[in-house]
């Protein structure tokens, strides 16, 4: 990271946001011949002593007092930056704008592996995350807003510093938007990448999975010991799944939660029910979020609104799971979250497109191209929506008991099919909690 920060400095572009001032107070420093001592690394450090005394005066009673760690970050942080200074020293300066953008180029993926090295241990926060963080608590703003809030602050502090001394913009410039834009971006698509086995390496969970193990405490399996039998469905667009899972449910007398788990989410959660089938329509379209949302990727506490929402669906899920009644349960990685419960029949539709597109089509009174896109757009969405939770791939039918080709064999069949293999799945176990089976 602090490599990326050297090289960013020395495009003479400007560095992100976060650092800004402290590059204007580097370039003021070399401007009037100060000692060796104010460099970049150092005030750097001084900028983040600023920001942890910016917290302790915004957040007041609770700032706590783990929060001082920060302080050894900033020291730790500023020493390596001098440190990347005197390695990268060999460096010519830019003789040319298409250099100082390739300079600007190559640090922002330094800085995002940096970032993402850091969080895994979780051990130490960030001063600049810090500041991020009190904004948003205090004001009660998103942290995505929160953290615009805070880089264009900076930003405007940075430039009125230059123009009083300079009456130009000296060490922050264009560049400063670029890092500001792209950093968080390219950070969200390598935690998508690495960041399971880099947790893994380090022995750490995700914020994600630590938020949902302390949204479940101590959920029973079955709290009245009785056996019962709950059906997931994960399926492709286009397949059936839905009018499949109905009929099963109806079929076995059951309950079928679908649209209504948004209910109960909301429910749960306080997230207004507007809101929730929001960010569900947003997860069946598309996994791109506006350049606010990369804060939440440089966070190792503050969750996304859609790992807000994962995780308090996944609660509901869980407790649905310990009642004390069968049900069939579509989509939301339900397979996923009950994968452990031994009461849980996993099932996975699917179908070739071929068989898929004309039913988007008759469903949605779209054209063959337009169903085309729409499948391939959404199965790529739920795709990545499933692997980002759960680390897996969509669809890989080792974490299924039964896999439907409801193509070849119709919904009618999907249907009989499921039921019987619940029957024979129920006759293995020595349990029969269906009256219908």
């Amino acid at each position: 990271m602090a490599i990326g920060v050297v090289l960013s400095a020395r495009s003479n572009l400007g560095v992100s946001p976060v650092g800004s001032l402290a590059n204007v107070f580097y370039q003021i420093g070399l401007a009037e011949k100060m000692p060796d001592f104010v460099n970049l690394g150092n005030c750097t450090m001084l900028l983040y002593f600023i920001y942890i005394l910016a917290e302790i005066l915004i957040l007041r009673k609770d700032f706590k007092p783990t929060m001082f760690l920060q302080l050894i970050a900033a020291v730790l942080f500023g020493q390596l930056v001098n440190l990347a200074g005197v390695m990268l020293a060999f460096l010519p300066d830019p003789a040319n704008y298409g250099i100082q953008l390739i300079y600007i180029i190559c640090s922002i993926p330094m800085v995002a592996v940096g970032v993402m090295c850091y969080l895994s241990p979780n051990i130490l926060p960030t001063p600049g995350d810090g500041m991020s963080i009190a904004v948003s608590k205090r004001s009660g703003l998103s942290l995505g807003t929160s953290k615009v809030i805070f880089d264009c602050t900076m930003v405007i502090i940075s430039a009125v510093v230059s123009l009083l001394y300079f009456h130009k913009l000296v060490g922050i410039r264009e560049g400063t938007v670029i890092c500001a834009l792209f950093v968080g971006m390219v950070l969200k698509q390598m935690q998508k990448r690495w960041q399971d086995a880099l947790l893994r390496f380090v022995g750490r969970e995700s914020k994600v999975q630590r938020a949902i193990q302390e949204s479940l405490g101590d959920y029973g399996i079955d709290s009245a010991g009785k056996p019962k039998v709950i059906v997931t469905i994960g399926r492709e667009f286009g397949a059936g799944g839905e009018e499949i899972g109905e009929l099963v449910a109806k079929r076995l007398g059951i309950e079928f939660y679908h649209k209504k788990l948004n209910v109960l989410t909301a429910e749960k959660s306080g997230i207004p029910l507007s809101r929730v089938e929001e960010l569900e329509s947003r997860k069946e379209r598309a996994i791109f979020h506006d350049f606010g949302s990369s804060a939440y990727a440089m966070s190792n506490d503050v969750l996304s609104p859609e790992e807000e929402l994962f995780v308090a669906r996944a609660a509901v899920i869980r407790e649905i799971a310990a009642r004390d009644e069968s049900c069939v349960i579509l989509g939301r990685c339900a397979d996923y979250v009950l994968y452990d419960n031994p009461n849980c029949f996993r099932i996975f539709v699917h179908a070739r497109p071929h068989d898929r597109i004309p039913r988007i089509q008759k469903k949605f009174s779209l054209s063959y191209e337009e169903a085309r896109r729409e499948m391939d757009n959404t199965d790529n969405a739920r795709a990545e929506h499933y692997r980002y939770f759960t680390g897996r791939e969509y669809g890989t039918q080792k974490y299924y008991h039964l896999g439907i080709d409801s193509g070849i064999i119709g919904i009618d069949e999907s249907v009989e099919v499921i039921v019987e293999m619940i029957r024979r799945w129920c006759k293995v176990r020595g349990t029969n909690p269906l009256s219908t089976l």
